[in-house]
């Protein structure tokens, strides 16, 4: 596939930008060592960039190569484009000023970004799913791609959709606000007690639930999914190899709604409990199994027919 099938794509550019902004931020680390409950005010912005650059590459590689005769295929990048450049620039401009880009609610224009964020990744996410259903509809595409394609796209629209736990207002916010105190709403962590430091870089509590947990790995197994179909366009394609993406599939939904399950029962993922920690491990040990096979499949037998 050439270059020119993605240099024109709003989508391939805006990953692009994100790689390129990624690199950027990378100094104020070091310039800016303002601090914003804990963690550096860019960190976020830096998480963002590496997430939707992520997305935004691997997306496009979905939409050119299988897509690319779509009627709205277009309109959809410059949908999920806009969508997550209003996104980051509002995180950026956020932590730019020494404020939360999440959950903040302190002012009139913390509302506003806060709403506009809801807004937009709704948007997105709606986009998203519309992606997933062509993909599920595309007849030509081949059973154990396509089951790779599908489940890569569900379990990332089932981790956008958890964001919406986090926006929840708690009670005691909700008390606050009816008493006039306006200084948050939802939060990304579940259950009392001290968060703790929280994990290098991501910052997610091992302590407590922290839903940032099951969001970015429902939102990430996507890349695993797609990387997946990209290897198996040089295998055979069988209904064995659909069950065993199948299998895969299923495997990684249930450890993202265990781990959803955990973060609200106020407990974090990386606690070792016996139930859930037994579900993660047989798990991942029964998908490592379904790739070992599907990697030990034949390559397509290409024949030439002489004339």
């Amino acid at each position: 596939m050439e270059f020119d099938d993605y240099r024109k794509q709003p989508l391939f550019w805006n990953g692009i930008a994100m790689a390129v902004l990624t690199v950027a931020i990378l100094p104020l680390l070091f310039l800016d060592t303002r601090t914003l409950l804990g963690a550096n005010i860019w960190i976020k912005p830096l998480k963002f960039s590496l997430s939707l650059g992520l997305y935004s590459l691997t997306t496009i590689w979905v939409l050119v190569r299988f897509l690319k005769d779509w009627k709205y295929q277009r309109q959809i990048q410059l949908v999920l484009t806009s969508a997550s450049v209003i996104e980051f620039a509002l995180i950026t401009l956020q932590a730019a000023r020494g404020e939360a880009s999440h959950f903040n609610i302190s002012t009139t224009w913390n509302q506003i970004v806060f709403s506009v964020m809801g807004a937009s990744i709704s948007i997105f996410w709606l986009f998203h799913l519309w992606v997933g259903y062509q993909i599920f509809r595309k007849k030509t595409i081949s059973r154990s791609i396509k089951e790779s394609l599908v489940w890569g796209l569900t379990i990332a629209g089932f981790g956008m959709i958890i964001g919406f736990f986090m926006t929840s207002p708690r009670p005691e916010q909700l008390e606050a606000m009816k008493l006039g105190i306006f200084q948050t709403s939802g939060s990304h962590q579940f259950g009392s007690g001290d968060p703790g430091t929280g994990l290098f870089f991501f910052g997610w509590s091992t302590k407590i639930g922290d839903m940032r947990v099951p969001h970015f790995f429902g939102m990430h197994v996507m890349q695993i999914f797609v990387f997946l179909a990209a290897y198996l366009i040089n295998k055979r394609d069988s209904l064995s190899n659909q069950k065993l993406v199948r299998s895969m599939g299923i495997l990684f939904l249930l450890m993202n709604i265990v781990m959803v399950v955990q973060t609200l029962n106020g407990e974090s993922v990386f606690n070792l409990n016996p139930i859930y920690t037994s579900i993660y491990g047989i798990s991942l040990l029964l998908s490592f199994l379904c790739f070992f096979k599907l990697v030990s499949q034949p390559k397509k037998i290409y024949t030439q027919v002489p004339i």
